[in-house]
């Protein structure tokens, strides 16, 4: 069985013998970008300086080279797709399994709609859901997912053309293992989302649940985050003084919005986050532990809550959980 005593980060050194085999593959990617990106848009340059020197004008200049560079642009996914392919299959599906039990790892999955739907961390659904990289597994007999997702609203109704990304980040599920009527929320304050530019995580719906605004006696806590709960006691069962000490820690920490939820069975959390996590860099060394740092730290805290949480034991005895 997985053991917490080893960190995400330390994991992640285990395998760098097997992360350092991948480094003439990332070369000759890059190689090969250089390449693509010399030979289409080079000519195009001496195609443009030619019409120029004919008497063109500085459109005609321009236009061969930047078609030459929307072919290379479209040409390169394809040439750095094997290698993003072998990174995932020989790095972060054993990683995962360094971490949990039973991994399964699809890198097009995703966490669903409805799940970000149910999580009530949003203020009404997406119309489109995107992702990648879908990790789904059990932590001591917790099962639990996670992805990247993209989450998407149109601009205008019936416009699919003019939809934009409401919420990017990672999304995490697990199971909440114990008898609970109970809802608690939280979410980034509102002066926190106004400052990251990032209108996906509002306060739940007013009808979401009949949810009611709850102080909590923490003002570092308080400066980043606003609970919501079916009642004050589920807030402060859940909440307890160390856990809002791990969040608002971890919050300054990432500098991202983060919030999360437990909800009918369920404990939800996002980390809104606008780069893709888990993209292998072409142009530097793979080993390097600031390449998926963030991942892994945001990985570590939800796997932190899930044993602070306490879901595998009946935390709170056989009583129904407020």
């Amino acid at each position: 069985m997985p053991t917490r005593a080893a960190d995400p980060l330390r994991a992640f050194y285990r395998l760098v013998p097997r992360i350092r085999a991948l480094e003439d593959e990332r070369r000759k990617t890059w190689v090969s970008l250089v390449v693509a990106w010399t030979a289409l848009v080079g000519p195009g340059l001496l195609l443009g300086f030619w019409l120029l020197s004919l008497g063109g004008n500085w459109l005609a200049f321009l236009t061969p080279p930047l078609v030459g560079a929307g072919l290379a642009y479209w040409l390169s996914s394809s040439l750095v797709y094997p290698f993003k392919y072998e990174f995932k299959r020989k790095v972060i599906k054993p990683l995962m399994k360094e971490l949990l039990e039973d991994v399964e790892y699809a890198p097009l999955g995703s966490v669903g709609p409805l799940d970000l739907e149910a999580s009530l961390l949003f203020d009404k659904p997406f119309n489109s859901v995107e992702g990648e990289d879908l990790v789904l597994g059990r932590l001591n007999g917790v099962e639990l997912k996670f992805s990247e997702v993209a989450g998407y609203r149109l601009q205008r109704q019936n416009e699919p053309t003019s939809r934009q990304a409401a919420f990017r980040g990672l999304f995490f599920v697990a199971d909440f293992n114990k008898p609970a009527r109970g809802q608690v929320i939280v979410r980034p304050d509102s002066w926190d989302v106004g400052r990251q530019a990032l209108g996906g995580l509002l306060k739940p719906a007013p009808d979401a649940g009949g949810l009611e605004p709850v102080r909590m006696e923490d003002p570092r806590f308080e400066r980043y985050f606003a609970v919501y709960a079916s009642d004050p006691e589920t807030a402060h069962y859940v909440l307890t003084p160390v856990l809002m000490e791990e969040l608002a820690a971890f919050r300054e920490k990432v500098g991202a919005p983060v919030a999360f939820s437990v909800v009918y069975g369920k404990l939800y959390m996002s980390v809104a986050t606008r780069r893709n996590m888990l993209e292998p860099p072409l142009f530097g060394p793979l080993a390097s532990p600031s390449v998926f740092r963030g991942y892994l730290e945001y990985v570590d805290l939800f796997l932190s809550l899930v044993e602070r949480l306490g879901l595998d034991r009946r935390l709170w005895g056989d009583a129904t959980w407020p």
